[in-house]
């Protein structure tokens, strides 16, 4: 319960991806990552990260979807 209401108050922070958090909550990812993960997820997106990277890192953190379809989803959020 923390964690979303803790990525719903950065989703105004979002630089490249508006909002990755709200996406988390949205599609369940991150239920395996913790504080310190999410915050470092929400730093490297402000930084201008790339996609990919992203995805991985989600990937990582997330159970029930592949990198790929990760990535996807990312970029059709994205509008790339």
């Amino acid at each position: 319960m923390q964690k979303v209401v803790y990525s719903i108050s950065k989703v105004n922070k979002d630089e490249k991806l508006k909002g990755v958090g709200y996406l988390c909550n949205k599609y369940q990812w991150f239920t395996n990552g913790d504080c310190k993960q999410y915050d470092l997820l929400f730093k490297l997106n402000k930084d201008g990260a790339p996609l990919e990277k992203l995805a991985t890192i989600i990937w990582f953190c997330s159970f029930g979807y592949d990198e790929l379809t990760i990535l996807k989803i990312l970029q059709q959020e994205a509008d790339l």
